[in-house]
């Protein structure tokens, strides 16, 4: 039997391709790091996500996404994020003046509305973003306020209102202790008097008679009850009349601080929407080109 040659397996060669692959990471890696050390934020945003910079600043549409390359610093956000809120936070202090920024740990910062006795904690800022994230109750709570007063009304109002009447009811129980006193001493005279007339074979209507005097009794017992409870269920009310009185003047200092800055809140909420590209632009601008 004669030998029969086996095949061979022939690949053909990537190297060009691989290397060009490996080149590319290698040239991102480097511009990346070029423009750190020049701190040129500009750019180090159009390489964080060129998609997005090329459809915002540059207005192309279709722009192709270079997330195969960004991943390459995935693992480094939170430097990159406070490296890039150096600038951006001395741009923000500028453009809105009445938001305080801590970084509580390395590239998050925390968001605070106000240089005022207790300022609220409003949300997070991101700079890899360039966005306000917002805390959405509080930026509900502010919204609210806004459009209460144009109708010239607070924001809690209604509800101090309710409690300022709670208390004023909790106050006549009692202002109207003499009076239950003096119903009671008549109840018990009722009662005894029905007891001693009907006997243990009093007739119905008489036990009825006598239901509705124990009944009476013991809502005069609650009432009792009730305002022994009275100072501090009101004490309780007035605190919170006071944090809501506060808050309702913090709320005020902030629509007047938008206001002064912006003109009106629809402004300042085009202003925040707008945030990426009003940034970067200027960052193109002060470094001559897009």
């Amino acid at each position: 039997m004669e030998n029969t040659p086996y095949l061979k397996t022939d690949l053909p060669s990537n190297q060009s391709v691989l290397n060009g692959k490996l080149q590319a990471k290698l040239d991102y890696i480097g511009d990346i790091q070029n423009a750190v050390a020049t701190n040129d934020d500009r750019r180090v945003y159009e390489l964080l996500d060129g998609q997005k910079y090329n459809t915002k600043i540059r207005q192309t549409q279709n722009a192709a996404s270079n997330r195969a390359l960004s991943v390459l610093v995935d693992d480094m956000q939170d430097e990159l994020s406070h490296h890039l809120g150096q600038q951006l936070i001395q741009y923000l202090s500028e453009k809105f003046p009445f938001f305080y920024y801590e970084e509580t740990q390395l590239g998050v910062f925390q968001l605070f509305f106000g240089n005022w006795w207790d300022r609220r904690h409003f949300g997070i800022l991101d700079p890899l973003a360039v966005n306000f994230i917002f805390n959405d109750q509080e930026y509900e709570k502010l919204a609210r306020a806004v459009e209460l007063s144009e109708a010239g009304q607070r924001y809690n109002a209604q509800v101090i209102e309710d409690t300022t009447r709670a208390n004023e009811a909790l106050q006549q129980i009692v202002a109207d202790q003499n009076q239950r006193d003096a119903e009671r001493a008549q109840l018990m005279a009722q009662l005894a008097s029905s007891e001693d007339r009907g006997g243990i074979f009093g007739n119905r209507s008489q036990n009825e008679q006598r239901e509705v005097l124990k009944e009476r009794l013991a809502q005069l017992d609650a009432a009792d009850d009730k305002a022994k409870e009275v100072p501090e269920l009101i004490a309780a009310n007035n605190a919170q009349i006071l944090n809501l009185s506060k808050e309702d003047t913090i709320l005020i200092y902030e629509q007047r601080a938008i206001s002064d800055t912006f003109g009106s809140f629809a402004n300042f909420q085009e202003a925040v929407a707008s945030l990426y590209e009003t940034y970067v632009t200027y960052l193109a601008d002060a470094q001559g080109g897009k």
